[in-house]
């Protein structure tokens, strides 16, 4: 199952050195390193036997990103009745508005030497994240990365104060 860094508080970050990625129109991003660990990170969640695929929301701001976690899940075993991730959610921060899951896995993407945050520096995306979740949030990304802005520098530095980096699920394979 998810370890969660601390039971009293279900909330964890989970550090992923990958790499992002531009699509071929230049308009949307990726990261494969952290689609793969999204899909790890849904797996324990779903091993505790407590949840179901419908429980859960995966998102993340970018489109290319919601394509690379689809193709992910449904070469994983598939999203349809009947099949292991039936009912699971994966969706853009956009197309989230309003949504409530007892999970939320978000997965911010970007990662970069250059500290560039995009859209991300959007508080507003950083706060569906936070209250769409019910039982439990977890977010996945590059902290290097995402410290070079304000709002997340202070998210971070909050997750750190409160012992919430999940390291052992970045470095489980």
């Amino acid at each position: 199952g998810f370890l969660w860094p601390d039971w009293d508080r279900p909330m964890a970050f989970v550090p992923v050195e990958g790499v992002e990625e531009t699509d071929e129109e230049g308009k949307s991003r990726s990261n494969r390193d952290e689609a793969a660990k999204v899909l790890s990170v849904v797996n324990d969640l779903l091993a505790m036997g407590d949840l179901e695929p419908n429980d859960i929301g995966v998102i993340s701001p970018y489109n290319g990103q919601v394509r690379e976690l689809t193709r992910l899940f449904d070469m994983a075993g598939g999203r349809e009745p009947g099949q292991p991730y039936a009912g699971l959610e994966i969706k853009s921060v956009d197309g989230y508005q309003g949504r409530e899951k007892e999970v939320i896995v978000f997965s911010t993407v970007r990662a970069n030497d250059r500290g560039e945050v995009g859209f991300l520096a959007d508080y507003r995306r950083l706060n569906v994240a936070i209250t769409r979740a019910k039982r439990g949030l977890i977010l996945l990304g590059h902290p290097t990365t995402l410290r070079h802005d304000g709002t997340w520098r202070s998210y971070l530095d909050w997750v750190e104060e409160h012992q919430l980096f999940a390291w052992h699920v970045t470095h489980s394979s």
